[in-house]
């Protein structure tokens, strides 16, 4: 991979005390590592800072935050940075073009509404095969943002990409969320989900054998869940789980959790907050919020797991993988060095060679996993 260093002075604001490095110092190592096509993204991150969440009522906070999500939202901010970092007539900067992408089509989008635990909830489809009478296969996908933000709106770019890619019908899942609705509504949200998908599989046009579910981050976790769910009441079978860059133990205290605490997308605070929030009354420690720390895993389907090199959420991840492997179910697990979390999102703003590669094993391990 190649790397550029970013040795700007303001990066470096510590010392090194007894030949120990600042974390101040480390970051600055770390980010000398970030993909090129990642950088990008970093800075105009860098550059236009979200609020925090105590800095704004919830609906406030979530709305902007949500704004800054959306396709839309990350579009403009990249442009102004790409335009302003490019000097080049060929439109390209750090092998990177400055012309964000374009929003991938699908040939037929449709929200439907499904009956959840309170009342109606939104589910978006995504079918690039509408002409095919066949049942077909699908991914439920459960969007991230922590428990507590985003939409199938924030996620609209990754699942028309999955969908494209894998050639799958994706049905992309709204719940409701904290702190106003804390654990476990939108766990059952999710889990009412996939039984309804299940159960209007004909009317969907999907194939109710083949059904795979999948998420990133929050929805990683969400996915976990709703699988045990699944298990212990005897759900509807699921062939396989997609696990993007997961958040699979709330009380972590791994080594990437303090590598990557401050500055790459999920700072510290955001974490403890969204946590705190999903959490409400209930206990970190249930596997249910904390799947990594179920006793038995061993009735999961296979999986693919994948984390980003410069990620908070990156050792669990993997740990997450390496506990399916020791229990005996099949699972692959793949880290993308140089990236950062959030990057299967973030590669339709930005062109991103490594995400492209990210979308591409996504979308060979759905076909092998559901037979298409």
């Amino acid at each position: 991979m190649v790397t550029r260093s970013v040795c700007t002075s303001r990066l470096i604001v510590g010392s090194t005390v007894q030949g120990v490095a600042t974390v101040n110092e480390r970051t600055f190592a770390c980010r000398m590592t970030l993909d090129p096509q990642a950088q990008v993204v970093f800075d105009a991150m860098a550059q236009n800072p979200g609020p925090k969440p105590r800095d704004l009522p919830v609906p406030e906070f979530r709305a902007a935050i949500d704004d800054l999500s959306r396709y839309e939202g990350l579009h403009s901010i990249v442009t102004v940075v790409l335009s302003a970092a490019c000097s080049l007539p060929c439109n390209t900067c750090l092998g990177v073009s400055c012309r964000p992408m374009q929003m991938p089509e699908v040939m037929h989008v449709k929200n439907l509404a499904f009956p959840g635990i309170k009342g109606p909830m939104q589910i978006r489809l995504y079918n690039p095969n509408p002409h095919t009478s066949a049942p077909q296969p699908a991914l439920i996908f459960i969007h991230g943002g922590g428990w507590c933000i985003n939409t199938i709106d924030t996620h609209d770019s990754v699942c028309r990409g999955l969908a494209n890619e894998a050639g799958i019908v994706v049905l992309s899942v709204d719940y409701r969320l904290a702190p106003e609705h804390p654990f476990p509504a939108g766990l059952e949200d999710c889990y009412a989900a996939s039984q309804w998908i299940h159960s209007n599989a004909k009317q969907l046009s999907v194939d109710p054998t083949r059904l795979a579910l999948g998420g990133d981050s929050a929805g990683g976790n969400l996915t976990a869940a709703v699988l045990m769910l699944t298990h212990e009441r005897h759900g509807a079978p699921i062939v396989f789980q997609l696990q993007l860059y997961p958040c699979v133990h709330m009380k972590a205290h791994t080594e990437s959790r303090k590598q990557f605490a401050w500055g790459y997308v999920l700072d510290l605070d955001f974490c403890d907050w969204v946590m705190a929030s999903y959490a409400g009354e209930g206990n970190l420690d249930d596997p249910l919020m904390s799947p990594l720390l179920a006793k038995d895993l061993s009735f999961m389907p296979p999986a693919l797991v994948i984390t980003a090199g410069h990620d908070p959420l990156r050792d669990e991840g993997k740990q997450y993988a390496e506990r399916l492997q020791q229990q005996g179910v099949q699972c692959m697990y793949k880290c993308f060095e140089g990236m950062l979390h959030g990057f299967l999102n973030q590669m339709y703003i930005v062109p991103m060679d490594v995400g492209g590669e990210a979308m591409a094993l996504c979308a060979s391990q759905l076909k092998d996993a559901l037979k298409c």
